[in-house]
């Protein structure tokens, strides 16, 4: 009996032992296989996160670029309009020098042609006198007081130096005049231009 029994046991342990390393084997297997599955859900996993991710960050992303593209499309709005205030301003100085220009030359044609008034009046008052003493009587009347044993050579020579100051006067004034004619053209010139500005002015100030 005891012998049986010792047997029994000899025979058991192998097959124990078989069976604690074929479980051993099977359990080695399972934790591959599920280190294996884990591995491959893990990239899986992390592939639809991001694959389900993605698409909102595009979004997003686009929602962020429409947004800067409105941001930029109102500074440009604000800029081309503060560049449109900014050249108006900047003709409307132009125009405003042009005039002020303008009105100098006119101030300064004013004042040469009132000069040449000044230096015509005395000049054409002693041509006026020249005339009247070049007359036949009047000089009959000049030489009368005048002692002279050849009082016709004494009043050709009067007549001649009368005549020759006529002469220089009547050119001086003959200059002067055509002088005060440019001038006049020119004022006619620089008040036409002046009324053009003044119209540019009033428009370009005009409120938009």
């Amino acid at each position: 009996m005891a012998h049986i029994n010792l047997h029994s046991l000899r025979t058991k342990r192998p097959l124990q032992q078989s069976i604690s390393f074929f479980s051993f084997v099977v359990v080695m297997a399972l934790v591959c296989f599920s280190a294996t599955a884990v591995t491959g859900q893990e990239p899986a996993t992390a592939l639809g996160a991001s694959a389900s991710a993605s698409p909102k960050t595009a979004e997003d992303e686009l929602a962020e670029l429409r947004r800067k593209v409105q941001e930029l499309d109102s500074e440009v709005s604000r800029l081309k309009m503060l560049v449109a205030k900014l050249d108006r301003y900047r003709q409307i100085d132009y125009i405003r020098d042009l005039l002020m220009k303008e009105e100098q030359r006119a101030e300064l044609l004013q004042s040469q042609m009132l000069e040449i008034s000044v230096k015509e009046t005395p000049l054409q008052t002693r041509l006026d006198e020249i005339e009247d003493l070049l007359r036949p009587q009047r000089l009959e009347q000049q030489m009368a007081g005048v002692g002279s044993t050849r009082p016709e050579e004494d009043r050709d020579a009067v007549r001649t130096r009368l005549a020759n100051e006529k002469r220089r006067i009547q050119t001086q004034l003959d200059l002067s005049r055509q002088s005060r004619l440019r001038l006049q053209a020119s004022l006619t010139t620089a008040d036409a231009s002046i009324a053009r500005l003044r119209q540019r002015l009033t428009e370009a100030a005009r409120p938009q």
